[in-house]
């Protein structure tokens, strides 16, 4: 950070941090918070389009090898390619980094770097609260831009009117907007194992659904809907209520994942049917687990196809990890890296290869000391991935931000020197 640029010391920059065992393998919280950017919080591994949005390579999976789609408009567009920004879902209630930057700029360099999306996390206690974190200084000035003046024109403005201007900027300069829906509570990722909680019911998620896309139905930046961020949970030592699909799990009540995206997605689609609905998997699919939101196995016996939501509306999503969030043995497998197209092909990719329905990547990261290790377990993890899926769908990388605990950002932690190794890592397979 320029030096010469004032903060707000009673900022409070949390890092958020995220490790979890997918198969059963339990989940590690760590829960710190404080100011001036000493203070920890979890992160869930945690988002498209309708006009200017899809998947590209014509049906192509990884390799090239194509298949028959179901739907070959659906994957015959221009991909999405781009970051994550949170900070919406947190107790913030605001995009992080804006008390150390104007938040045109942060559009600004998501947009010089080549990325030609963001994917906005936020949380329904966003929609009726007042942000914090932000610094209002018509005095300041840039360390991206250089220009004078930082947020001025948020300065009294609600959460969802800071959105607006935020939306409102990355149409102007031609970002597209992917809106996730993180969690119901600010801060709750980590433990809402689903679409609804006590004090938030499935009604509600679906209306608050409605009234955000209602409200910027005339944007043309707001192109796809992540219903909901990484639905998760099993019946052995997982956490519980278990998300599941296509079925409710016994003594738990209403777990199907599956019918409650269609259900929001219908009533979305009635409001605006140009948004494209993006669909996360779960963890556990009858016995199977992988990452959270990850696994798609249950698209092969139960397809969202039909049920009133066109196939052009409609994108599958998935979320991958390497062993920096968690090690999962997969990682330390004698044929690693090789051992990961089999994997990624059974638990989501094959959705795509069949031509079923596009499969999104919301989310996933590596560490800057890891991705300048080209020895490293990351490191292989995340060439192969990119190799395999990178210039094959559309995607959006884990994060912007420089405080995930568990991926770090693209940006150091001074908010504006863009970490070289992992960028490079990416940058070949942005979309041209």
């Amino acid at each position: 950070m320029d030096s010469s640029l004032p903060t707000n010391e009673h900022t409070p920059r949390p890092t958020r941090i995220r490790a979890l065992g997918s198969g059963g393998l339990g989940v590690l919280l760590f829960f710190a918070a404080c100011a001036n950017g000493g203070g920890n919080s979890p992160r869930g591994s945690g988002g498209g389009a309708g006009a200017g949005g899809g998947t590209g390579a014509g049906g192509s999976g990884a390799g090239g090898a194509t298949v028959a789609a179901a739907c070959p408009e659906c994957f015959a567009r221009p991909r999405l390619t781009g970051v994550n920004w949170f900070g919406f879902e947190t107790g913030n209630y605001s995009p992080h980094g804006l008390w150390a930057r104007d938040y045109r700029s942060m559009l600004r360099q998501i947009k010089d770097l080549g990325f030609n999306c963001v994917r906005l996390p936020w949380c329904n206690d966003m929609l009726t609260a007042v942000p914090s974190g932000m610094q209002i200084n018509a005095y300041g000035t840039d360390p991206y831009t250089h220009e004078p003046g930082l947020n001025v024109d948020l300065e009294g403005l609600s959460s969802l009117e800071v959105m607006d201007k935020i939306l409102d900027e990355a149409n102007r300069i031609g970002l597209k907007v992917i809106l996730d829906n993180h969690s119901r509570a600010h801060d709750g990722y980590m433990n809402e194992t689903l679409w609804y909680t006590s004090a938030y019911s499935e009604a509600t998620w679906i209306s608050d659904w409605v009234a955000l896309i209602q409200r910027y139905k005339d944007n043309p930046a707001v192109v796809a809907a992540d219903l909901k961020n990484e639905p998760h949970g099993n019946t052995t030592s997982g956490m519980k209520p278990p998300a599941t699909w296509g079925y409710d799990e016994p003594t738990y009540g209403n777990t199907d994942w599956r019918m409650a995206a269609i259900k929001c997605g219908q009533a979305i689609l009635a409001v605006n049917l140009s948004i494209t609905l993006i669909v996360e998997g779960v963890e556990n699919y009858r016995g199977d687990n992988y990452w959270w939101g990850g696994n798609l196995k249950g698209v092969a016996d139960s397809p969202i196809g039909g049920q009133g939501i066109p196939a052009t509306s409609l994108w599958y999503s998935a979320h991958e990890y390497g062993p920096e969030v968690y090690a999962q043995s997969w990682f330390s497998a004698s044929d690693f890296p090789n051992n990961m197209a089999a994997i990624w092909d059974a638990k989501f990719w094959f959705v795509a290869q069949r031509g079923i329905a596009p499969v999104f990547i919301g989310e996933f990261g590596i560490k800057e000391a890891s991705a300048s290790d080209p020895t490293s377990v990351p490191y292989r993890w995340l060439s192969t991935f990119m190799d395999h899926v990178g210039k094959h769908t559309s995607w959006t990388f884990w994060s912007m931000n420089p405080n995930s605990g568990d991926t770090e950002g693209i940006l150091k932690d001074d908010w504006v020197t863009v970490n070289p190794a992992k960028y490079n890592l990416i940058k070949p397979y942005l979309e041209p």
